[in-house]
């Protein structure tokens, strides 16, 4: 069992970066007229919990949260770090875990990412994260089930980028997402100046209403895997 003395940080050490790291699945994802999503269900969240790869065991259930107030940089200290939120309403799982964003190449978002694709064959899979190291490295995920995804991440303003798979024009229309994008969308450009946050925002906007004000989230404190730690420390703690 992997346990609290596995950190080399204590647990007020405080996070040196900014950052963002957030995994949708979306159940049946159809464009149509939306209704207001349910209240969340606690107890799928905390199974959610339970199934993350970064995740040993759940504990304690905190405090619910405003998905808003998860906009503002959630987490502080070392101790923020075994913290997981997710919101479950209706067909949508909103996770939100600091352990989806590394510095070595979000290996843990793409593995997060592919992980729920198999276990929700039927759901479209949206997530991205980044970290500001003066120069932002960012990260973005598209699944859609009927076949279309792509996977892309780097500096931004670089060349080296990974990307994978489709293009962004693929998984636009496999979103049926064109009417949320800005008539200047480029689709051409070089990856290191693509909107990928556009585009994501506008695949989410076509499945899901986006307002946000109304809608809660659970917190759970977690125990992490030995290796979530290592990775955490090195990506949020470590100059």
């Amino acid at each position: 069992m992997t346990d609290n003395s596995m950190w080399e940080h204590p647990a007020n050490a405080p996070i040196l970066r900014h950052g963002g790291y957030t995994l949708s699945v979306i159940d049946n994802p159809t464009p149509h007229a939306f209704s207001p999503l349910p209240p969340n269900d606690r107890t799928r969240a905390r199974q959610a919990a339970e199934s993350l790869l970064t995740v040993e065991s759940v504990g304690a259930e905190l405090g619910p949260l405003r998905a808003t107030d998860i906009d503002v940089a959630p987490h502080h200290t070392r101790s923020d770090l075994e913290q997981v939120h997710i919101g479950c309403w209706g067909p949508v799982t909103e996770i939100t875990d600091a352990a989806l964003a590394d510095r070595t190449g979000f290996v843990c978002l793409r593995d997060q990412a592919e992980e729920l694709s198999k276990a929700y064959p039927n759901a479209a899979i949206l997530g991205s994260a980044w970290i500001d190291f003066s120069i932002a490295y960012s990260a973005y995920v598209f699944i859609h089930p009927s076949g279309p995804r792509l996977w892309a991440d780097g500096y931004s303003g670089e060349g080296d980028w990974d990307v994978r798979d489709d293009s962004v024009s693929d998984v636009i229309a496999a979103f049926a997402a064109a009417a949320g994008l800005d008539s200047g969308f480029d689709f051409d450009a070089e990856p290191g100046y693509m909107q990928y946050h556009a585009a994501l925002e506008a695949c989410l906007s076509a499945l899901m209403p986006r307002e946000r004000r109304e809608l809660m989230l659970s917190s759970f404190r977690v125990t992490r895997t030995e290796e979530a730690i290592g990775d955490l420390e090195e990506t949020w703690l470590d100059e």
